[in-house]
């Protein structure tokens, strides 16, 4: 990317902001909100947070070259530098980030992807779609970042605002004319995609999520639908026609809205979806002129999981809008290479592994109806608590499994805090005392009988220990669990004899950004 300047008086108007120093003759390199990464003539924003307050690092920005800072409302300036006390910082950032990369979403298509479940997958198969049919694409999901010329694994679902616009230009300046994008809920709130036109939105599903963040699973619903709710007159909404709350936000929504999913009256359909193989086939039914008129298309998803199909009729809805030939679109989804721990299989002799990064109990509940429609001969769980999250998404969670062990018969449930496999990241995801005293209440009140371990490694010895063969062992849980799979790899060749393969480090950045 072309180094380049600003003018701060270009960036942020400072009528309705307290400054010191002569801002106006500031000239910025960069932008950042991290002081451990501030470089020389970057404009720093010390963003008010849920942990820790960035006005705090202020000073500590300047020393390090810092050009100006901007910080929130009663927030003190520090002396002998140039600063902003402004009463919108995220709009501030989300504005001086916009300008101060050229604006590079004018010339971008842009897909937003939001939703409790499925963001990820959709937007990756979405991505795909799109790609297959000869259109430059660059991406930012959860799992996985792509710019024409590398990827990287990212931190944040969604970035903040200057990192999002900082990959807008990328994308544009190699080439890229369409972006997928994964809106997250903080996203909405904290302003990240703010002054973004998408061309199309997705809503995928809703239940409740992120209850420390937002406070209350209202205001959680009300973030995803301010997004569809702010699509353009001339934009696109496809919203999941089996989910009420999906469906409500399209009652205001200036764009024009398609449907998708298992109900009759959904423009896009789907039938007869079988597993097996560790694939999905079935028939996506389009129900609407707009998308092509009235036509069946076969397809195959090389995934598992009902809830795939879903994930596949949003992308496929979404390429047809974007000019893709429905036929064409249909057939490329059984090109489509699955993200990691999104029920990966893994084969360890006569052993199964599938991982999942589940996050909620939403996500918990539809893996956990995938295996039972496989019917197996045993099945032993082992589960990272969610960590900084709050105790009640964990205590639901504990609800999901007591329910469904009563179908599997997992039990004794084996859960993990894995201590020593969390950090390394921006993100602290370290499982807090209340939260596995609710994890554990529920289980006790449930009767789901747990084996508790501090350590991810007893945790998956004891379920290794206790697989036999023609067994599958499932790992579920996000950062906790993201070493699991590979150790667990490890453990069961080692009891085979067999080679130790390395496996993915799925914590590990796959590049250092852009």
């Amino acid at each position: 990317m072309t180094e380049h300047t600003a003018a701060l008086g270009e960036l942020l108007s400072a009528a309705r902001a307290d400054q010191s120093g002569n801002w106006r003759e500031v000239r910025i390199r960069g932008i950042s909100t991290d002081s451990r990464r501030v470089r020389p003539g970057d404009l720093f924003f010390g963003l008010p947070g849920v942990v820790d307050e960035g006005a705090r690092y202020a000073e500590d920005a300047l020393r390090k070259g810092a050009a100006a800072v901007v910080l929130p409302p009663g927030a003190t300036l520090p002396e002998g530098g140039v600063g902003l006390r402004h009463p919108d910082p995220f709009g501030a950032l989300a504005l001086a980030a916009r300008l101060f990369y050229r604006d590079p979403a004018a010339q971008l298509k842009l897909v937003g992807v939001t939703g409790t479940n499925g963001k990820t997958t959709t937007a990756l198969l979405t991505a795909h779609l799109l790609a297959t049919s000869g259109q430059q694409v660059s991406f930012w999901t959860t799992t996985f970042v792509r710019l024409p010329s590398h990827g990287f694994r990212p931190q944040w679902t969604t970035p903040l605002a200057h990192e999002l616009q900082r990959f807008l230009r990328a994308a544009v300046d190699q080439g890229s004319r369409t972006a997928v994008i994964e809106v997250s809920s903080h996203a909405v709130v904290q302003q990240r995609i703010a002054g973004l036109a998408f061309a199309l939105g997705i809503a995928t599903n809703f239940s409740s999520d992120h209850l420390d963040f937002h406070g209350s699973v209202e205001h959680y619903y009300q973030a995803k639908r301010s997004f569809i709710e702010g699509l353009g007159p001339g934009a696109t909404a496809l919203l999941n026609a089996d989910d009420p709350r999906i469906l409500a936000m399209g009652e205001k929504a200036s764009a024009s809205i398609f449907t998708y999913g298992w109900a009759s009256a959904a423009d896009v359909g789907v039938r007869y979806v079988s597993g097996g193989g560790g694939a999905l086939t079935g028939v996506l039914e389009v129900r609407n002129k707009d998308l092509g008129g009235r036509a069946s298309y076969p397809f195959r998803l090389p995934m598992v999981g009902r809830h795939n199909a879903l994930n596949a009729a949003a992308a496929f809805a979404a390429a047809v809008r974007f000019g893709v030939e429905p036929a064409h679109a249909a057939q490329a989804l059984a090109l489509f290479k699955p993200p990691p721990r999104r029920l990966e299989r893994h084969q360890v002799g006569p052993y199964v592994i599938y991982n999942d990064v589940a996050m909620n109990e939403a996500s918990y509940d539809a893996v956990l109806r995938t295996l039972a429609d496989a019917s197996l001969d045993q099945i032993i769980v082992v589960h990272a608590l969610r960590g900084n999250r709050g105790a009640e998404v964990n205590a639901r969670i504990a609800d999901i499994f007591a329910r469904w062990d009563r179908t599997l018969r997992f039990s004794p449930l084996i859960v993990s805090e894995s201590r020593s496999d969390l950090g390394g990241g921006d993100v602290d995801h370290e499982v807090r005392p209340a939260e596995r005293e609710a994890f554990a209440n529920a289980a006790d009140k449930a009767r789901l009988p747990t084996s508790f371990h501090v350590e991810l490694d007893a945790a998956l010895g004891e379920a290794v220990d206790r697989l036999t063969p023609g067994g599958v062992l499932l790992l579920l849980g996000t950062f906790g669990m993201d070493r699991g799979p590979a150790k667990a790899r490890a453990m069961l060749q080692r009891r085979l004899g067999l080679r130790v393969e390395e496996g993915q480090d799925y914590l590990a950045p796959l590049e250092e950004g852009f």
